[in-house]
């Protein structure tokens, strides 16, 4: 079962992000600081970067590719999501996993969470949400080593990823069942739970560091459920027909039905499990974590089956998980998000290595304009400034400029010239067909150089070359 899961955290690398994090983390030990200002940007003069609150994950991300290169990320990815696979096997009543059931359940879950096996300081999140919710589900009374563990915990999920919200309200939502349903249970010692969330506090950002993520959902996130993938909901026409998504609310319903059979209603079981299917269900970037909490959830509601049937069929199910884990580790799987490689390696079809190399060797006057997926990426190779990159929170930017390129053609020459855009590197698996619709009246712009992730085009009046 666990080598199953891993199997599909092992292919070459597709995140930007990651590589967002390798140039602050690099401009960080030579500067002492990060930079508050965005340094990479000719689009916004001095605009804000965000970056301070999950500065940890760029430094441990730092150092796994100084000593080991792009192993280094996707081990310490692999390493990462090992720990929370761990958490979920190990987690009582074990017996439960000889069941068939619970295989096709774990078999769900994996699926699910499978797009998000990826080299982003959100994992961290996933694993302590993971890891928050086995401690709570263990405890029925507030003890010293209970608000030690959590307290520890906080204090450095605060430094990672702002996703300790979850965490609040998990923490919050087993206080008070247990507060209500808990005979013995002494709500004066209610307050020792505020430790961990104060701990929040405790960051280089110090109050605006815990209150960021609150901040972000009250602004931000609402622009990005909008128009950023990682925001739309479960239910989006995006994710509708994607396999990680069908499985997603196949043990959704599976675990409902299972859940509302054992009348989990009743106990903490159901109300962590409404809460998961709540936050996986408004934002596909929480169905990981969502998943495996559930899978954990329904442990004790499984019913027990007996006999010569069930063990073949338990036995089918292993086979089934072992070969699909020897294929992945051997020649990959696809996802939602293309085929997926298993090597230590960038993978070719997300990052614009050769148009880049062309770029560099071909120099034209003006401004590249540079498609979402590639900001990363040129910011990490030096190649800066930029139009745009993934780190960029100013909205009315987004909205008008970013977004806006895309609305027709009178829009983009408005664009173009306000920046000034000679050369355009562009998605070729995303954003290519809406400027090949842009383009293709406008003669002057020539694709003058192509790889497995881009087109670049350069504008060349009549007689350039």
């Amino acid at each position: 079962m666990f080598l199953f899961a891993l199997s599909f955290t092992f292919f070459a690398l597709q995140s930007a992000d990651v590589l967002m994090y390798l140039a602050l983390a690099r401009d960080f030990i030579v500067h002492g600081e990060f930079a508050p200002k965005d340094p990479y940007l000719y689009s916004l003069g001095n605009a804000d970067l965000h970056i301070a609150h999950e500065y940890l994950s760029y430094l441990l991300f730092s150092g796994a590719w100084e000593v080991f290169g792009v192993a280094g990320l996707t081990g310490l990815k692999m390493l990462i999501l090992t720990l929370l696979f761990v958490l979920v096997l190990r987690f009582p009543p074990r017996e439960s996993q000889t069941e068939p059931l619970w295989l096709m359940l774990w078999m769900l879950a994996v699926a699910a969470a499978s797009f998000r096996f990826i080299e982003r300081s959100s994992i961290f999140s996933d694993l302590f949400c993971i890891l928050l919710l086995t401690w709570l589900l263990e405890a029925r009374h507030i003890t010293r080593a209970l608000v030690v563990r959590m307290a520890g915990l906080f204090l450095l999920w605060v430094q990672l990823h702002p996703g300790f919200p979850l965490g609040i309200l998990m923490l919050a939502m087993w206080g008070v069942w247990r507060a209500f349903t808990e005979h013995g249970f002494q709500r004066k010692s209610l307050a020792w739970l505020l430790i961990p969330p104060v701990l929040l506090c405790v960051n280089p950002l110090g109050v605006e560091g815990a209150l960021y993520p609150f901040r972000f959902a009250l602004h931000e996130a609402h622009f990005l459920k909008l128009h950023n993938f990682e925001w739309f909901p479960s239910y989006h026409p995006a994710f509708r027909a994607t396999p990680e998504i069908l499985a997603f609310w196949l043990l959704l319903l599976a675990s409902a039905v299972l859940l509302l059979r054992a009348r989990a209603w009743r106990n903490l079981n159901g109300l962590f499990a409404l809460f998961c299917a709540a936050s996986a269900i408004q934002a596909v970037r929480f169905v990981p974590w969502a998943s495996f909490a559930l899978v954990i959830l329904c442990k004790p509601a499984l019913p027990v089956w007996r006999g010569r049937v069930s063990q073949i069929l338990f036995n089918l199910l292993i086979v089934a998980m072992a070969t699909i884990a020897v294929k992945n580790f051997t020649l990959g799987y696809s996802s939602s998000s293309g085929p997926r490689y298993p090597r230590f390696a960038f993978d070719k079809n997300f990052f614009p290595m050769e148009t880049l190399d062309f770029l560099r060797a071909n120099r034209l006057a003006g401004n590249l304009y540079n498609a979402h997926d590639f900001g990363s990426y040129l910011v990490w190779q030096g190649y800066t400034p930029i139009f745009h990159h993934g780190f960029v929170t100013d909205l009315g930017f987004y909205q008008n400029d970013v977004i806006g390129v895309f609305q027709s053609q009178e829009r983009f020459l408005q664009l173009a010239h306000k920046y000034n855009w000679t050369k355009l590197l562009v998605d070729k698996h995303g954003s290519y067909p809406y400027f090949f619709k842009i383009l293709s009246p406008l003669t002057n712009w020539k694709i003058v150089s192509e790889d497995d992730a881009s087109y670049l085009i350069y504008y060349l009046p009549e007689g350039g070359s």
